[in-house]
Formats: structure tokens, C-alpha cells, sequence
């Protein structure tokens, strides 16, 4: 017996139909991903399973004393309790706002001692301290501990609306396998494709107003997808040629009267009907972005050994890098690690307390910036925009603003719409429209890909590829990252920075390789201890040691070659496929140097021990 079913649902705001006589069953033990263009009303089904939205007509039944939680899309804002009294208010599904709207004292007082158990554990899980104040956490964090509070009381089924926003990717590695050992069953709301494929077991469509079920996995639902949109368009087109064929028919004049014509006029009223409810699949696709190559020289930024704390506690510490005219580089690390700080470093609303960087004149940089801050939510979408224009220039072109848009699925009878009353995903496109409005040569996207639907998504990546200028990214989306960068940051602990050449496949392959290789010499050093242990002939070990030396040698002489080539003044002038094997090789021999350099000292010290 299903935990929740929706029979013949209804339900349409102005003059958008979020469902037409929908159907949707959840199951015992399900991993639902309910899938749709942003602005169709997702989150609203949430909502109504939630019991937070009522239909216009349909019913929603339950089973008996079922649990239901939900996690929202947004992040709880401007919240000063501790993560403790947070998690403690999930027990009795409190709506904490502010610290005065709610007493948690009188919360706290009717836990009993399983539920204080549950807290506990809850908040040794997220490895978090339990009096830190929810105002304090990063969003990634914040976004982790929300999660935690809609699994307190072990819910029959979780309702989560994007819930890998903000998470870095370590942290969305974590959710997938929690999600996947959670007892209940689950509808979440996502756009993240490798997540969805790791986690879900059945696709749910939201799709013009109906709610059409899937089989298998992400990528199953893809080729499915494809198939029925083409047979779609194909019907279509052979619809539209019946239609213009009886709308030809009835203007020539011909008795349609008679009684022998008035089923072929009844025939062309219900097509004329079905073409009126006809709802097109839209996309977005001639999306264009304003380039400007007003820049000067190769090098776009060049960071000199700079270091920025708070609160002594080094964000980033003796960084150096050179950011260079079509580079794209992928800002990879853990929640708080100081990714954002290190774009506003670059973008000047931060100053390093150490080193400097230069930047190249006639830099245009459009920023992305995960907190829409730039977006009014008080005024409406074409005063976002528009700044009292009609037309707009894009790559020395005139257009119109509506027209401008409309490529963004704004229709112009929703152009007046507060941005407050828009989706997560409609505030996104909007962003994507306002930024790539601006004349550029970098773009800074931070996390650009939340709340965005798969086609958008899609074509996101596309146009991020085609980008003539600079990008940096900041993104929780694997897939995203794999399919745009040339180059990674690698934010570690104490502010450690480090560079790796190549997308995010390839810093999985190498971060594997140097693990297997590190395996490979504990193996390889602890047989030596043993065989120290054992007297072992003590020509070898010093045999050993004259190849490492001569393996040290030929490496340092290697990287002086490499360093060499790399301080000539035409190097940088090179194509970037012609500079990259360069740069890659010499991390490679730096990295191998360090590590016989290792492998030589423990050698020595074997020698050591054997002499005495």
C-alpha cells in the first residue's frame, strides 16, 4: 500500500497550470527525484505534500500516522540559536525564525531522554560543535545542519528540495550514501546529475501540469526523455498539417452545414480546442552572452604570496598563481575553506593582509554570486534589468528587452512580477540574464548551478565552453566542473592552496594514483624495516642509496630544464594545449622529487640504524 497517493489533482495560479488531473504514488522504501523546468511548480507539489498548499481539486490521502519532514530550498537566514536548541525544535516541527518568536526553553523541557540521544548523535555525525550559532556557519554548513533537523524523529518520508545546494563535494559524496542507508522513503527535488543517478530509484517527470513516472536510473530517464520529445514533435507536426488542412476546407465555402459535413466540422472544433490547450516544450537556446576583449596582455591576474586571516585563523595562506587569458579554474574544497573569499579577494571587496595581485587594465568581470545579491527581490523582473531602457546591446547588436528575455523563458505578461515571488531556478535565470547583459572578458560563476533545470543546466556548460574570456567557478555539481575546467584549485587545510592542471577527472586519477603509489612505498619501506631489523646485508642499502642519489640528480636537472623553458619570454605567448604538458610535467617531476626525496631520507636512516 502506498505511503502517499495524489489522485486527479488540479491546481493552477493566474494563469499557470502547476496540475491538469495529476496522479503520483510514493511507495514504502522509494528514492523519488521529481524532475521539471524551473517555475513549474516543484516545490509547490512539495508544498502539498507537505500540507502547506491545498488543491483546487483531487485529494491527497495518507497513510495512517504517517511522518512526514521537509527541508526547504532556502537556507535558514539571520538565526541566532545554537545548532543544539536547532535540531531540538525539529522534535515538534517549529518554525524558528527569530529568537524571539519561539521559547526553546519550553522546547527543551519536553524532550525526553531518546530524543536528547537522537541530538547527540545527530550533531556527532555532522562533527559539529552544538553551541555554535546557526548565524555563524558558512551556507554549506548551514545547509548540513538543516538536513540534520528534518531527519530528527525519523521521518516515514523526507520531502527535500535541492537538498545539495551549498554542499561541497565531499559533502554531497556524504548526503548520497546517508540518503541511500535512510530507512524511509524519500521526494526530492534535484538538478544535480551524478546525484540524482547515485541516488534515485525512480524519476518522476513534472512536465506542462502532468506528473509522468520513469523507470530505472538518471540516465535511463534521459534516453526515455529523447525518444518520447521526438515521437512528441513528430505527432505534432502531423496534427498542424490536419489542422491547416480542415481550417483550408472550411473557408472554401463548401455546405459544411449538411448534414453529411457536420461531423467533419465537429472534428475541426476538437482541434481547434486541442490545439488551443497544446502547451509547447520550451528551451532556453539562443542565449548569447556579451564579450568584451578589451583587456591587455596574456596574463589576466598574477597572485604574489598573499595570505588573508580572520580571526588568526589563515583563510589563505602564501598563495601564488597566475590566472591567464582563457584559463578556467574550478575552485575545489570543503564547505568554508575559504573558496568565496578568495573570488572576493580577486574581485576587490576583500584585501589580502599580505602579498599582492595584479590585475591587467581594461578587466570586465561579471559575477555570479550565489547570494543574488544584486537582484531586488522588492522590484520586478524588467526593472532588474532594464534601468529604464527598452533596448539592450549584445556584441555591438541592438535588441529588445522583452525579446531579450523572452531567450530566458520570461514571458512578457510576467515581466512585472516581483523577483520575491519568483523560484529558486527563475531567480537564477534572471541572474544569468542581468550578469550576461554586462560587457565581460571574466566571468566568476559561484555555485551558478543551483536550482537550475537540466536543460538550463546543459546549456550553461555550452556557454561556458564557448567563452572566449576567463572563468573561475565555484560549483558543488561534479559533472558541471568536469565538463567546463582546464585547471583546479585545491583549497586545503590552513588556507594551503594548490594548482592542478586538468578537469576534475583527471585530479581523480591522479589523486588515485598517488594514493596506490604511497601504498606502494609503505609496502616497499616497511620490507626494508624488517629487513634492518634483520641485519640485512648492508651493501644493498647503501647500493639503494647511490641510485636514489642518482635518481635525485637526473630529476633536479629535469625541473632546472623545464623551469628553464617555462622563464623563456615566449612561453606564456604559446597556444594553451602547446603550454599545458609543460606546466602538468613539471608538477609531476616537483611531485616526484619530493617523494624520492623522502624515499632517500628513510633509506639513511636505515643505514643509520645498521651502522650502530
Amino acid at each position: 500500500m502506498p505511503l502517499i497517493q495524489i489522485k486527479d489533482a488540479c491546481l493552477s495560479f493566474s494563469n499557470l497550470n502547476i496540475l491538469k488531473n495529476s496522479t503520483l504514488h510514493i511507495n514504502p522504501h522509494e528514492r523519488i527525484c521529481l524532475i521539471g523546468k524551473n517555475g513549474t511548480g516543484k516545490s509547490t507539489i512539495l508544498k502539498i505534500i507537505n500540507k502547506k498548499q491545498d488543491l483546487d481539486h483531487g485529494l491527497v490521502i495518507y497513510r495512517k500516522n504517517i511522518k512526514i519532514s521537509y527541508l526547504k530550498q532556502e537556507n535558514p537566514i539571520n538565526i541566532n540559536v545554537s545548532i543544539y536548541d536547532f535540531l531540538s525544535s525539529g522534535f515538534n516541527n517549529s518554525q524558528i525564525k527569530q529568537e524571539k518568536n519561539y521559547n526553546i526553553s519550553l522546547i527543551k523541557k519536553k524532550l525526553n531522554i531518546n530524543q536528547i540521544i537522537e541530538i547527540e548523535k545527530t550533531i556527532e555525525l555532522i562533527q559539529l560543535k552544538k553551541n555554535i550559532l546557526l548565524s555563524e556557519l558558512s551556507g554549506g554548513l548551514l545547509r548540513k545542519v538543516a538536513l540534520s533537523r528534518a531527519l530528527i524523529g525519523k521521518p516515514d518520508v523526507l520531502l527535500l528540495d535541492e537538498p545539495t545546494n551549498h554542499l561541497d563535494m565531499k559533502t554531497v559524496k556524504w548526503l548520497e550514501k546517508f540518503l541511500k542507508q535512510f530507512n524511509g522513503s524519500i521526494l526530492f527535488v534535484s538538478h544535480d546529475r551524478n546525484f540524482i543517478q547515485n541516488v534515485s530509484t525512480r524519476i518522476v517527470d513534472l512536465d506542462r501540469g502532468k506528473l509522468i513516472s520513469w523507470p530505472g536510473d538518471y540516465k535511463n530517464f534521459i534516453k526515455l526523455k529523447n525518444d518520447s520529445n521526438r515521437i512528441e514533435k513528430i505527432q505534432k507536426k502531423i496534427f498542424d498539417k490536419n489542422l491547416e488542412k480542415e481550417e483550408k476546407w472550411i473557408r472554401k465555402g463548401i455546405k459544411a452545414r449538411s448534414t453529411r459535413n457536420e461531423g467533419r466540422v465537429k472534428n475541426l472544433k476538437l482541434l481547434r480546442k486541442e490545439y488551443h490547450n497544446y502547451t509547447q516544450i520550451e528551451k532556453l537556446t539562443d542565449i548569447k552572452i556579451n564579450q568584451s576583449n578589451n583587456h591587455l596582455g596574456k596574463i589576466i591576474f598574477e597572485i604574489d604570496n598573499i595570505t588573508f586571516l580572520i580571526k588568526n585563523k589563515f583563510i589563505v595562506k602564501n598563495f601564488s598563481s597566475i590566472i591567464q587569458h582563457g584559463d578556467k579554474i574550478a575552485l575545489i574544497g570543503n564547505n568554508g575553506c575559504g573558496k568565496s573569499t578568495m573570488i572576493k579577494i580577486l574581485i576587490g571587496e576583500k584585501t589580502p593582509q599580505n602579498g599582492h595581485i595584479y590585475k591587467s587594465t581594461g578587466l570586465k568581470i561579471s559575477y555570479f554570486d550565489q547570494n543574488r545579491s544584486i537582484l531586488d527581490p522588492n522590484k520586478s523582473i524588467i526593472d532588474n534589468i532594464s534601468y529604464g531602457k527598452e533596448t539592450i546591446i549584445i556584441n555591438g547588436k541592438e535588441q529588445h528587452l522583452i525579446g531579450y528575455l523572452k531567450n530566458f523563458l520570461f514571458k512578457p505578461n510576467q515581466l512585472k512580477s516581483f523577483v520575491k515571488t519568483l523560484s529558486g531556478g527563475e531567480c537564477n535565470r534572471l541572474l544569468l540574464a542581468k550578469i550576461f547583459l554586462q560587457p565581460s572578458n571574466v566571468l566568476i560563476l559561484d555555485e551558478p548551478t543551483n536550482d537550475l533545470d537540466l536543460d538550463t543546466l546543459e546549456l550553461l556548460e555550452k556557454i561556458v565552453i564557448d567563452y572566449k574570456g576567463t572563468v573561475l567557478i565555484v560549483s558543488h555539481d561534479e559533472k558541471f566542473v568536469n565538463n567546463t575546467v582546464n585547471k583546479c584549485w585545491l583549497f586545503k587545510k590552513n588556507g594551503s592552496i594548490t594548482t592542478h592542471i586538468g578537469n576534475y577527472d583527471s585530479l581523480k586519477k591522479e589523486k588515485n594514483y598517488l594514493i596506490q603509489e604511497i601504498k606502494y612505498k609503505k609496502i616497499k619501506q616497511n620490507k626494508l624495516n624488517v629487513n634492518s631489523k634483520k641485519n640485512a646485508n648492508n651493501n644493498k642499502i647503501k647500493k639503494e642509496l647511490q641510485i636514489t642519489l642518482i635518481k635525485i640528480e637526473k630529476i633536479e636537472s629535469d625541473i632546472k630544464k623545464l623551469q628553464n623553458t617555462i622563464n623563456h619570454p615566449c612561453f606564456f605567448k604559446k597556444k594553451i594545449d602547446e603550454k599545458l604538458p609543460v606546466l602538468k610535467q613539471l608538477m609531476q617531476e616537483e611531485k616526484k622529487l619530493k617523494e624520492t626525496l623522502i624515499y632517500w631520507e628513510n633509506l639513511e636512516n636505515i643505514n643509520i640504524k645498521n651502522k650502530t
